[in-house]
C-alpha cells in the first residue's frame, strides 16, 4: 500500500470520526444528564444540514463571494436554528418523558424522529440538497503526490476545537460540575439549591448544538436528503455502544473505533460496511459490556 493511500486513510478516518464525535457528545450528555436515550438526535444533524444547504443556496453563495462567509455563515445560521427547534420541540418532549422508563422514553423520542422526517419532507422535499461551495473553494492540498480536499482537514481542526471547548467547559468549568454532579446524583444536586431542570435543558439545547453543526460541517462534501438521519442513527447507536454510554472518554474512543473501521470497510470491503460495525460492536459488548470508556462517567 503506498504511503498516499494510508494517508488518505488516517484523514478520511479522523474526518468521519470528528463528525461522529459531534453527534455521539450529544447522545451522551443527554444520557448522562437525564438517562434518556434520544432516537431523535441524529435528526438534528440531518436538521443542521438542511439548513446550510438553504442558506448557502439562498443567501451566501448569491451575496457573498469570500471564503470566510462560506465557512462561518452557514454554521452560526445552522447553529441557532438547531438551538431554537431544540428549545421549541426537543426540551418539552425530553422534559416529559424523564423518569417515564425506558421504553415509553423510545416511543417517545422515535415518534419524535418520525415527526421530524415528516417535516423535512414537507419543507424541503425528496431531491438531495447540496451545497458544496466551500469544498471546491477551499481547493486541496498534495500529501505525498496526491490531492486532498483541503475542507476535509479543516472540519478536522474545527471539530478538534468544539472537543476542547467541550472538554474545558465540562471539567474545568462550574457549569460541568454541576451538570456531571446532577447525572450522578440530581435529588441530592437539587437539595442543595441547583435549578436542575435550567441546566438540564442547556445540556440539551448544547447537545443538539453539537449534532447541528455537526450536520453543518457534513453538507458541503454530501447531500441532505431523505434517510440521512437513519444512516447517521446506526453508526452514532455503534459508537455509543463501543465507546460506553454517558461518557465523554467513552464518545471519543467509540467515533474513532467506528470510523476506524468504516473507513477500512469502505475502502476495502463496501458492501460490507455495516456487518462489520455491528460486529466491531458485539464484540465489544462480549467483552465489556459497559463499552470501552464505560464506568469512567464524565
Amino acid at each position: 500500500m503506498s504511503l498516499d493511500t494510508i494517508a488518505r486513510y488516517l484523514l478520511d478516518t479522523l474526518f468521519f470520526a470528528s463528525l461522529l464525535f459531534l453527534v455521539v457528545a450529544g447522545l451522551n450528555i443527554v444520557y448522562g444528564v437525564l438517562r434518556i436515550v434520544n432516537l431523535a438526535h441524529a435528526s438534528l444533524f440531518t436538521l443542521g444540514a438542511y439548513v446550510t444547504a438553504w442558506f448557502t443556496a439562498s443567501f451566501v453563495a448569491a451575496r457573498f463571494e469570500s471564503l470566510l462567509a462560506l465557512l462561518v455563515f452557514p454554521l452560526i445560521v445552522a447553529a441557532v436554528i438547531t438551538a431554537i427547534v431544540s428549545l421549541l420541540l426537543v426540551v418539552p418532549i425530553l422534559r416529559y418523558s424523564y423518569g417515564k422508563g425506558d421504553a415509553f422514553q423510545l416511543i417517545v423520542t422515535f415518534g419524535l424522529f418520525m415527526i421530524f422526517e415528516e417535516l423535512f419532507l414537507i419543507i424541503w422535499g425528496r431531491a438531495p440538497q447540496q451545497a458544496g461551495d466551500a469544498f471546491v473553494e477551499m481547493g486541496s492540498v498534495q500529501i505525498f503526490g496526491s490531492p486532498y480536499p483541503l475542507y476535509k482537514i479543516y472540519v478536522i481542526a474545527f471539530a478538534a476545537l468544539l472537543a476542547l471547548l467541550f472538554w474545558l467547559i465540562t471539567y474545568r468549568s462550574l457549569f460541568g460540575l454541576t451538570l456531571r454532579a446532577i447525572s450522578m446524583d440530581p435529588e441530592m444536586t437539587s437539595a442543595l439549591g441547583v435549578n436542575v431542570m435550567r441546566f438540564v435543558i442547556i445540556a440539551v439545547v448544547l447537545a443538539s448544538l453539537l449534532a447541528g453543526l455537526g450536520g453543518a460541517l457534513y453538507l458541503p462534501i454530501a447531500s441532505a436528503m431523505p434517510g440521512l438521519s437513519s444512516e447517521v442513527l446506526i453508526v452514532a447507536f455503534v459508537g455509543l455502544v463501543i465507546g460506553g454510554m454517558g461518557s465523554f472518554i467513552g464518545s471519543a474512543i467509540g467515533a474513532l473505533l467506528v470510523s476506524l473501521f468504516r473507513t477500512l470497510s469502505v475502502y476495502f470491503f463496501p458492501e460490507l460496511e455495516l456487518v462489520i460495525l455491528f460486529a466491531v460492536a458485539l464484540l465489544v459488548l462480549l467483552l465489556r459490556p459497559e463499552g470501552i470508556g464505560g464506568g469512567k462517567g464524565w
